[in-house]
């Protein structure tokens, strides 16, 4: 029997959205084998590799897909829509059969569907007719429904809000179905072809489905971290055992303040990752140089050597490699064959490796005979060096650290801490419907920006900061109204609002961010929506214009 599309995809999305957690799940031995059998019966001509968190699917044409274990929740919670939305697509194959039997040609069928969702059957033409006959040969609660798929396009094919509606997306359309998936599960259309082969296998083996019920599902702990490493933990410093730490969270939280601290007194060397930076940038390579007059060739060290010559030399102090934002850059890649050395044992890397480029383990050799050191024969990370990044997962330019790279670090949340007392204490006057209101940075940016973000339920990492705005830009009235309108408000309407919806935070009536930024620095007319006015208004204080003082401050 067919089912009500749209009480299917209301059910399906209540229960993703009740999930306690979406992250990567260990995929064992049994889920990966039903895993296996299940996607070889939905795509026989793939192939699959299973890894413990991730899917590595092989086309018939030998092109890769790398699938990450967490969309197995997707598959949990949305098969019983894939195969009620199969049970239509069968409803439609049966539909062409019966026109054509009824004498219809090809052309004609693919133009009726190519109208269709629409009202195009309550019109009198032959074809449209005979529909109706078919819909009368049907069971009369399949025929209900079926009708309603023909003709109301809002009633399965559900965007988030109306501006959404693909209106191009006709039953002639072979991938209408899966367009209708992919608003239903709120997924963005270009990248989400491989999720329904995820979804179809756990819509094809209820062996699957029963068995990943039963599977522990406890967010996946990094290396040897516990619960802690997702609350705020105050910088501890290794004591001379080399570790490698990620440090994320929202932008704005303090990452690099927090790792300044922490190596505050020791060596350390610095580098930032970003698009361009290649593995030559980040061990070293040849470059030309002058040298009396004459142009010559010489190892010129990147980052890492720099900082593991340093701690070579230095093997009683702590030595830092500090890479802000790894990952906008391909960092397995920048990394190469260093890779390896990742693994420690007592804070040592656990595996030496071979050096791939002689003109580096010339140099690093020569500077430890300089030294008055020994001979490195191969190349491997020494206990007393320590490796600590920073990472903003909600910026756009980021790119993907992979499962296996992500396995050799630990990671540590710095979480939003607005009663940090270096937040600015800085007052900004914003104006409203209601008139202009006085309200602090810290009131502004957490509880009427991020309050009314949770509230929308945009991811913690992309909400902001205590530091998103520095002392500088927030050290007085002007330069604070111009870093929220030049870098608060370019953020939140490029980045965090694109697919949300900006009405979210801003007047309905702004068109172009343009318009926004001159409604602001004018400070003549609000530019905020009605919920985000009634924040400002309960956590700030009326201005008088008069005299420009806030209630209260007088």
């Amino acid at each position: 029997m067919l089912k009500n599309l749209n009480d299917v995809i209301h059910q399906c999305r209540e229960s993703f959205d009740n999930l306690n957690h979406r992250s990567d799940i260990h995929i064992d031995l049994v889920l990966a084998s039903l895993l296996k059998n299940a996607l070889a019966e939905v795509e026989p001509r793939s192939s699959f590799e299973i890894q413990p968190f991730s899917i590595l699917l092989i086309n018939e044409n030998g092109l890769r897909t790398d699938l990450p274990s967490s969309l197995l929740w997707y598959g949990a919670t949305f098969w019983e829509l894939d195969e009620a939305l199969c049970e239509y697509q069968q409803k439609i194959k049966e539909l062409r059969e019966f026109l054509k039997n009824k004498e219809h040609s090809s052309v004609s069928i693919k133009e009726f569907l190519n109208k269709l969702p629409s009202e195009e059957l309550n019109n009198t033409s032959e074809i449209a007719n005979d529909t109706k006959l078919f819909l009368r040969a049907m069971e009369p609660s399949d025929a209900i429904l079926f009708e309603r798929f023909l003709t109301d396009r809002d009633w399965w094919f559900q965007p988030l809000k109306k501006t959404d509606q693909m209106n191009g997306k006709t039953l002639d359309r072979g991938d209408v179905f899966q367009s209708s998936f992919d608003l239903a599960a709120r997924v963005i259309v270009a990248n989400s072809s491989r999720l329904l082969t995820i979804v179809k296998a756990f819509t094809a083996s209820g062996d699957l489905r029963r068995y990943f019920e039963t599977l522990s599902k406890e967010p996946v702990k990094y290396l040897d971290e516990d619960t802690s490493s997702i609350i705020h933990l105050a910088p501890t410093k290794p004591a001379k055992i080399g570790c490698n730490y990620i440090y994320y969270g929202a932008p704005g939280t303090g990452k690099s303040h927090q790792l300044n601290e922490l190596t505050e007194g020791d060596r350390k060397i610095v580098t930032v990752f970003h698009p361009d930076t290649q593995n030559s940038d980040f061990i070293g390579s040849l470059k030309p140089t002058n040298v009396s007059g004459a142009v010559t060739y010489a190892f010129r060290p990147g980052p890492f050597t720099t900082a593991l010559l340093e701690a070579l030399k230095n093997p009683e102090q702590n030595v830092y490699l500090v890479i802000e934002e790894i990952n906008r850059a391909p960092a397995a890649a920048v990394f190469g064959e260093l890779f390896q050395l990742l693994d420690r044992e007592n804070g040592a890397s656990k595996y030496e490796i071979d050096f791939t480029d002689p003109d580096m383990q010339a140099y690093i050799n020569e500077q430890l005979k300089a030294a008055g050191l020994g001979y490195l024969p191969k190349l491997s990370i020494p206990a007393n060096l320590s490796l600590l990044a920073t990472m903003n997962s909600s910026d756009q330019a980021v790119m993907p650290l992979d499962t296996a790279f992500k396995r050799r670090w630990s990671f540590r949340y710095i979480k939003l801490d607005f009663d940090n007392p270096a937040v600015s204490l800085q007052r900004l006057r914003i104006m409203t419907s209601q008139g202009a209101y006085d309200i602090t940075w810290k009131n502004f940016a957490n509880k009427v920006i991020n309050h009314q973000l949770k509230e929308m339920k945009v991811p913690e990492d992309r909400l902001i900061g205590p530091f998103f705005l520095n002392s500088t830009e927030l050290s007085n009235s002007e330069t604070s109204h111009e870093a929220i309108s030049g870098k608060l408000f370019v953020y939140l309407w490029d980045d965090v609002l694109r697919h949300k919806g900006r009405n979210i935070i801003f007047d309905k009536s702004i068109g172009t961010f343009g318009e926004l930024h001159e409604q602001f620095i004018g400070g003549k007319k609000s530019v905020f929506s009605e919920i985000v006015e009634s924040l400002i208004i309960s956590n700030g204080n009326t201005v008088d214009d008069s005299t420009g003082v806030a209630e209260g401050d007088e």
